[in-house]
């Protein structure tokens, strides 16, 4: 069943919004420079498709487990309270903090991983349908290896459309991400370049700090301030 929430369009970036209800890529691809609102808006866009779509079963993972307690599980939660889900009076959710899994009350279900081991995701079962959804965040941390896992794990005949999400900063124009869907055309894949520029909610210092790059350090300010390939070394900037 699909769970009827009031959800404000004032809530959403106006760069994001027309992909909240678009799940027809089966690889969605949100990248660009810091503090453009990108890993929110893949959580409401999730969080939305769990609310509203029969059999959503979502796995959000990180190169290392423990990660995503701080990260995307704290987002979930916060998303959740943000739109008074969580009220006594309305509660859709049930998280499990210890197990790190969230529960709609329609049945859909998000659990977290990583891929510091891989044999638990052969674990993973849901309590009710398959796993249709997989969101990969930091996805330059991972390996093609690591993704082509993740892909064989969506598979199977499903009335829910199988999604990949995957998030982040292009830190090197080396990355497999870039080979296997930037540098060829794929019409199984939808890509959206977004920067602080099209977050309305991004604060002034935090811009200015973004502007300051371009002279003490180009490279980041290309990566990070303009979201364009870089050549760098991993760096984790939130």
């Amino acid at each position: 069943m699909a769970v009827n929430i009031n959800v404000d369009k004032s809530m959403f970036n106006e760069a994001f919004i027309a992909q909240l209800e678009n799940y027809d890529k089966r690889y969605n691809i949100y990248y660009g420079g810091a503090g453009a609102g990108k890993s929110v808006f893949v959580v409401q866009k999730l969080l939305w498709k769990i609310l509203n779509k029969r059999g959503t079963n979502l796995l959000v993972v990180r190169k290392v487990a423990k990660d995503n307690r701080h990260s995307t599980f704290s987002e979930f939660k916060k998303l959740i309270s943000f739109w008074g889900l969580d009220r006594p009076n309305k509660r859709l959710f049930a998280i499990n903090k210890s197990e790190m899994t969230i529960t709609c009350v329609n049945g859909n279900q998000i659990m977290f991983a990583g891929l510091d081991d891989t044999s638990k995701l052969k674990g993973i079962v849901f309590t009710k349908g398959l796993l249709s959804d997989i969101w990969i965040e930091e996805a330059d941390q991972i390996t093609d290896e690591d993704f082509d896992l993740l892909d064989l794990r969506l598979r199977g005949k499903y009335h829910v459309p199988f999604n990949i999400t995957l998030s982040f900063n292009p830190v090197s124009a080396l990355s497999w991400i870039k080979r296997e869907f930037f540098d060829m055309e794929r019409e199984d894949a939808f890509i959206l370049k977004t920067t602080y520029k099209d977050n309305e909610w991004c604060d002034d210092k935090y811009k200015d700090k973004l502007e300051d790059l371009k002279n003490k350090n180009p490279v980041l300010y290309d990566i990070y301030a303009l979201g364009d390939w870089g050549s760098f070394r991993r760096i984790s900037l939130h």
